[in-house]
């Protein structure tokens, strides 16, 4: 009997029965509508930023960005590892076993979450000075950190709670969250900015609330009617469910890990390399990574995200002929989706990058040059995270750990501070990342062959 329900249960989940393409389609459409609010944000955020703070703010924004990073870095932890081993247990048909994975990892997220936020708050300023502020930006920096990290603890969980929503198969309420937040965050920005003047803290509420009210996703997981409810008892850790949750999630958590440790390098080289300059190329940086290059991220972030359920839960069911198509036909989207944006990017640097940065034409130059060569092959070095994603979702871990630090740590990293030196410009920090993203995508390619193998042998 036992048995027969689980193959009922499983029966149930259109994540293993409906047709390969139009699902990862729907996921990822229905989660690129949270992203897209998402990236309007961003835009407006550039905008607002620009003509609010200039050069001055947007270096400090680059500084501030390290912290939305290790943000992300633990909201991917959480925001992957609690859903995709709620994945495994629902494709098995243990939906019991799959809310006790829930509740443990709200309370997992919720302590973890707590602690990150109180040592940004009591270090801020050491922290900045880490990050890569020089001394005319350092006070500001501090100040945005420390406000963004009241933030903190909301944002991280928030991240776990719409992840959760998207593998019990209700994805447009973690893009309505996602909607909601970027109207609220960046009515927020234009306020605080342009009419409150409050400067850099005031984009710090801003970072904050971007994310954070997507903590708010707690209202499906409480009450009566909920099937899967946040329970007191849970609150004692299962040390075995934590451990799987980290197994899952670290990958993810590597990923933006070592996005921060990127943005932490790339900020200390061009203050360097920039000599008297230098806060003006940490400016350029904030507008490329800051805004551009996040913009095609969070893209490719939503078809990561449209795939990590649909492998997950067949690889839960053993169902390979589907995981092999979900593989593949992801990649493919992926790659155009990115190469799309890419070419928009190159073409028309300039008055992108005017758009973002208030109309400094000093500024404008620099970053316009920069992304030129930063985005040439960004929809290779971004394969990584789709990658990776597939990789964790079927549980191979070490694997899925190396392919997500390639593109940052392992290659960008060590070709940044190599070619950098070597041509004693910043130019050379821009020709490293350009390579990274070759090599990433070299790389991703020959692992989605030999996966595409192996699956057809199991199949």
């Amino acid at each position: 009997m036992a048995e027969a329900a689980a193959a009922q249960s499983a029966e149930d989940l259109e994540l293993l029965t409906a047709p390969v393409k139009p699902t990862f389609n729907k996921y990822a459409l229905v989660t690129m509508q949270g992203m897209i609010a998402q990236v309007i944000m961003v835009v407006l955020e550039g905008l607002v930023m620009g003509l609010g703070l200039g050069a001055h703010g947007l270096a400090c924004v680059s500084i501030i960005m390290s912290v939305e990073y290790i943000n992300l870095s633990f909201g991917n932890l959480f925001g992957t590892g609690v859903p995709t081993v709620m994945g495994n247990r629902l494709g098995a048909g243990d939906r019991e076993g799959a809310k006790h994975v829930f509740g443990q990892g709200f309370w997992f997220t919720t302590y973890v979450a707590i602690i990150v936020a109180v040592v940004f708050e009591v270090f801020a300023e050491p922290l900045a000075t880490f990050f890569g502020a020089t001394p005319d930006i350092l006070a500001d920096s501090a100040a945005g950190i420390r406000v963004f990290g009241i933030f903190l603890a909301f944002t991280i969980i928030g991240q776990m709670l719409t992840g959760v929503l998207r593998v019990i198969e209700r994805p447009q309420e973690s893009a309505n969250l996602m909607t909601v937040s970027a109207v609220i965050a960046i009515a927020w920005l234009a306020l605080a900015v342009l009419v409150l003047k409050l400067g850099v803290p005031g984009a710090g509420v801003y970072y904050g609330l971007s994310i954070g009210i997507w903590a708010f996703g707690i209202v499906y997981f409480v009450g009566p009617k909920a099937e899967f409810r946040i329970t007191a008892k849970e609150m004692l850790p299962d040390p075995a469910v934590w451990g799987e949750i980290v197994k899952i999630g670290f990958p993810f958590f590597v990923t933006q890990a070592g996005t921060f440790v990127y943005n932490t390098v790339a900020n200390n080289l061009l203050g360097t390399l920039g000599g008297e300059n230098g806060s003006l190329y940490i400016g350029a940086f904030a507008v490329i990574n800051g805004y551009i290059v996040y913009i095609i991220m969070m893209f490719n972030n939503a078809l990561s995200y449209g795939l990590q359920p649909l492998a997950s839960v067949n690889n839960g069911a053993k169902k390979y002929d589907r995981l092999k198509e979900s593989l593949t036909w992801s990649i493919i989207v992926q790659v155009i989706v990115s190469a799309v944006l890419t070419v928009a990017v190159v073409l028309f640097a300039t008055p992108i990058c005017n758009f973002f940065d208030g109309g400094d034409p000093v500024l404008t130059e620099a970053a316009s040059h920069a992304v030129r060569i930063i985005c040439l092959a960004s929809a290779l070095g971004f394969m990584g995270s789709m990658v990776s994603s597939y990789l964790q979702s079927v549980e191979k871990i070490v694997l899925a750990t190396i392919v997500s630090l390639l593109r940052y740590v392992i290659l960008a990293c060590p070709l940044m501070i190599l070619v950098g030196n070597m041509m004693g410009t910043v130019d050379g920090v821009w020709y490293g990342l350009l390579a990274a993203d070759i090599l990433t995508g070299i790389i991703c390619l020959a692992l989605v062959a030999r996966e595409n193998r192996r699956l057809s042998a199991l199949a």
